[in-house]
């Protein structure tokens, strides 16, 4: 389209090219008051602090869940603010904004405060400030090393390139059901993982006792206790293939590190490397069988897979194989006892499990294999349905991310 002030994508009905002007003539600019973390309460008004800006709100704010007392001076909201960190770690996270839809918030510290006039969109001015020309060049302004800072008098500078109000309000609009769509997504996945946790402590037992909360019916008796090392016939480790020999490296044997297992996702492992057969017989370590449970107990220990094709590892894992219980049961029986130990060493320097610890921790089991099974296949099918929630809000992230990059100039 040539040097067309014109989006790549646009709602039917309009074709004007858009108009460009310095932010300066297009609002009106202050800051926000001198609150800062340590000021939070578990009551008082509500408050939104600049560091959120970047973790937790998206381009409209409607609700917030932190609070603090007021004193002295203090700004707060009308509910026609359109909000932008002036302090951050890089240049690329402080430029971003922030419409505040609801008036009585209190504004904290570090954050520059524009009141659009009324040919522009809150919505949009928000979006158009994160994406597109004006997010590069406020990105350029930000001054600083280790922090970087972003002023109303760079704000000013800002050259907006925008259509006409009815567009602009589409286009917010647009993006604000987009955004109530993924926080929606975002919701119901948190909910199946807050459900998964839930089913997790009552079925199986708590600790000194022998029979969970929670049973499928027509299973009774007391479970058992075990050894770790009873779950299986075979115990395996692993290592490492010298890297600096090419004739290892890139065969058809999966090799996996700690990086390849997905925290509290346990199956569905893909190895970034392979190895070849000379590396596996030139190195500490083993072709493991598949149906085995891959268990990481150095770096980024409570990490666990059940593999479902044959593998090798490097030195960070040990591996159960010829389970002597039902593999889906044993996986997240072994994943509990880890979550288990991994609260015990949080806060400690202490940054692993040595092979040995863990085989000798007890474990309790129903020594009936098809209660094994239909628990095992309980918590299966509820990690296939997070996974599926997942799989659809990252849909809706990259859908978001593409529209965004077409919709602004």
């Amino acid at each position: 389209m040539g040097n067309k002030k014109v989006p790549e994508i646009r709602f039917k009905g309009f074709n004007e090219e858009w108009e460009q002007c310095k932010l300066d003539k297009l609002a009106e600019f202050s800051k926000g008051s001198g609150y800062s973390k340590g000021d939070l309460a578990k009551e008082g008004k509500p408050i939104i602090l600049y560091g959120r800006l970047y973790t937790k709100y998206e381009s409209v704010i409607e609700s917030v869940d932190t609070f603090a007392i007021e004193k002295g001076k203090t700004i707060f909201s009308n509910g026609n603010e359109v909000i932008v960190p002036s302090s951050g770690e890089s240049s690329e996270d402080i430029a971003r904004a922030s419409f505040v839809s609801k008036p009585g918030i209190i504004l904290g510290g570090d954050i520059n405060i524009v009141r659009p006039n009324k040919d522009i969109d809150h919505i949009f001015l928000a979006l158009t400030i994160s994406n597109g020309k004006q997010q590069k060049e406020l990105s350029k302004r930000a001054q600083g090393k280790s922090i970087v800072h972003l002023h109303n008098s760079d704000l000013k500078e800002v050259n907006l390139i925008f259509p006409k109000r009815v567009e602009q309000t589409r286009i917010g609009n647009f993006f604000k059901q987009l955004d109530e769509r993924i926080a929606l997504g975002q919701q119901e996945l948190d909910t199946l993982k807050q459900t998964k946790q839930g089913f997790l402590q009552k079925m199986f037992p708590k600790e000194g006792e022998t029979v969970p909360e929670v049973r499928f019916p027509g299973f009774s008796g007391e479970w058992e206790e075990c050894k770790v090392n009873d779950f299986s016939a075979t115990t395996l480790g692993g290592g490492t293939p010298k890297t600096s020999i090419n004739e290892y490296w890139n065969g058809d044997i999966p090799w996996i590190q700690s990086s390849d297992v997905v925290e509290h996702q346990v199956s569905n492992v893909l190895a970034k490397k392979k190895i070849t057969k000379l590396g596996l017989q030139n190195s500490a370590t083993k072709l493991i069988p598949e149906n085995s449970i891959a268990i990481v107990t150095r770096v980024g220990v409570g990490k666990i897979a059940l593999m479902n094709y044959s593998y090798t590892t490097s030195q960070d894992f040990l591996s159960l194989s010829n389970l002597k219980v039902d593999e889906w049961f044993g996986v997240y029986s072994l994943y509990k006892l880890l979550q288990k130990e991994l609260t015990k060493v949080q806060g400690t320097s202490i940054k692993g499990i040595t092979k040995n610890e863990l085989l000798e921790k007890v474990i309790i089991f129903p020594n009936n294999i098809e209660e094994q099974t239909q628990i095992g296949n309980f918590f299966k099918q509820l990690d296939e349905t997070i996974a599926l929630q997942q799989k659809e809000l990252d849909a809706l992230k990259e859908t978001k991310k593409a529209f965004l990059q077409k919709m602004f100039i």
